[in-house]
């Protein structure tokens, strides 16, 4: 337990970092930033995170598999890392060629009115150095070693700090300056991972273990890319249908509501290593009652995030993003839904024998068909709340379509009927912040907030003493 306590601990303080960023900078951004500027980065970026399924072709899930099955045999653990790097450089240059070649027909029409020079052509950059970190992390996690791990995003955060206060204030580059940034910083990572994990890789590829990592990986392919299309693909449809700007305003309010899937990805990077040991050793009965704690928890800061977002939003931005507080709960409670489902995932991804990485494709695949028919009616017809309602209505069809059938592929009982009760308890009450109270707002949304807080604590207080004494021993 040891290890997925602080493993988790270190892995959502700097998911948070790294990928928080504009949350951190949230003051400087929107007010060098203009609308139109948040949006050409939130559109790229949403872009690269298609590409990058391509570019690894999930071989860091490979990675994280079979790490405990070659464990024990140090040079074939070395010629496991070493075959996938070695792979993916070779591809990564290959597809990037091809990308830039065509890029008028098979990246352009996804950019609408934003030029491929230079903002697309730099988020190709930082897409074809990324994947060979990514890797180097990704071994980080399954050897469990969150301290080094930790360490590398945090340098990547630092370095990605100072490029973009350099170019942004200093330079005024704009989205340029933002998108020039990541560039450059995957670009000095890609190479200290070279650097780095190559005393402790076999460069080359062994065409065996390649031909079982690509067997397991492939199937996750669609797999990912219909996960991505349901975080990304509203972006697409808000600046073919609507505007640039109104990307901005809506990128906004998804990276102040996801502050709760910051949380959830750090717990699971920690969870799935964790996981994968506890079942191996025939362990996994502890889980349910620890996951079902952790839901609630998302609950609580989802909720939070609900009630106060309008007043932090105002506060830290300018006037033109203020609308942004509208698709807060949507986004807080889509990370929620999206926490229950790495929950109930992890034995498909486990069970190699009844191919539980082959079913997963099939829901998520479903889910993303239901979240790209939703978005192109519900933002055509209701704007940009439309769309973040499609996406909340996404996460919790595909929580649910898992919860139906995780159980085939291993015994272990979740606490599903409770964890969506809980989710969709606290979201009905979310929606509190649409009603205009003749008393004063703020202090009766603290109000009610601090009540549930008061009551949920008294409900579980046995459960949450026995979690705190559990970090406090570790």
């Amino acid at each position: 337990m040891s290890k997925i306590v602080q493993n988790s601990t270190i892995y959502i303080f700097l998911n948070f970092f790294q990928k928080g960023i504009n949350l951190l900078l949230l003051p400087v951004l929107t007010v060098y930033l203009t609308t139109n500027d948040y949006g050409i980065v939130a559109v790229v970026v949403g872009i690269n995170s298609f590409l990058n399924i391509f570019y690894l072709l999930c071989l860091n899930a490979s990675l994280n598999r079979f790490y405990y099955e070659y464990k024990g045999d140090k040079l074939k653990t070395k010629k496991l890392f070493g075959t996938i790097i070695t792979f993916v450089l070779i591809f990564s240059a290959f597809l990037s060629l091809i990308l830039f070649v065509a890029h008028k027909w098979l990246i352009d029409p996804f950019l609408d009115s934003i030029d491929f020079f230079p903002y697309m052509f730099l988020g190709m950059i930082s897409v074809l150095f990324n994947p060979v970190f990514a890797i180097f992390q990704s071994a980080m996690q399954a050897k469990q070693e969150g301290k080094r791990f930790g360490k590398n995003n945090f340098a990547f955060f630092i370095v990605n700090v100072v490029f973009v206060l350099i170019t942004v204030l200093g330079f005024n580059l704009g989205a340029k300056g933002v998108l020039g940034s990541l560039a450059i910083t995957n670009v000095l990572f890609g190479f200290y991972t070279l650097g780095k994990f190559g005393k402790e890789i076999v460069f080359g590829i062994d065409w065996q273990i390649l031909k079982t990592c690509l067997r397991y990986s492939l199937p996750l392919v669609p797999h990912s890319l219909s996960a991505v299309a349901t975080n990304f693909i509203d972006r697409i449809f808000v600046n073919t249908f609507l505007s640039t700007s109104l990307v901005g305003i809506y990128s906004l309010g998804n990276v102040f509501g996801s502050i709760v899937l910051f949380i959830a990805t750090g717990i699971n990077q920690a969870f799935v290593p964790w996981f994968n040991e506890k079942v191996k050793k025939q362990e996994q009965n502890q889980i349910p009652e620890k996951a079902k704690l952790i839901v609630l928890g998302y609950c609580i800061i989802a909720l939070g995030l609900s009630f106060f977002g309008k007043d932090v939003i105002s506060i830290l931005t300018p006037k033109a993003y203020h609308d942004a507080w509208q698709v807060v709960p949507f986004f807080a409670f889509s990370a929620v839904f999206n926490g229950i489902y790495y929950f109930l995932v992890a034995p498909l991804f486990y069970n190699l024998k009844a191919n539980g990485n082959r079913i997963i494709p099939l829901l998520t695949i479903s889910t993303a068909i239901i979240n790209i028919t939703l978005n192109y009616f519900f933002t055509i017809k209701y704007g940009i709340m439309g769309t973040a309602v499609s996406t909340l209505i996404s996460k919790m069809i595909l929580a649910v379509l898992v919860s139906l059938v995780y159980k085939k592929f291993m015994k272990i009982n979740f606490y599903v009927k409770l964890m969506m009760i809980y989710a969709f308890s606290f979201f009905i009450l979310s929606l509190l912040i649409f009603v205009n109270f003749e008393w004063n707002q703020f202090l009766i949304k603290l109000a009610i907030y601090l009540l549930l807080i008061v009551i949920v604590f008294i409900m579980n207080k046995k459960k949450f003493i026995e979690l705190s004494t559990t970090f406090r021993k570790y």
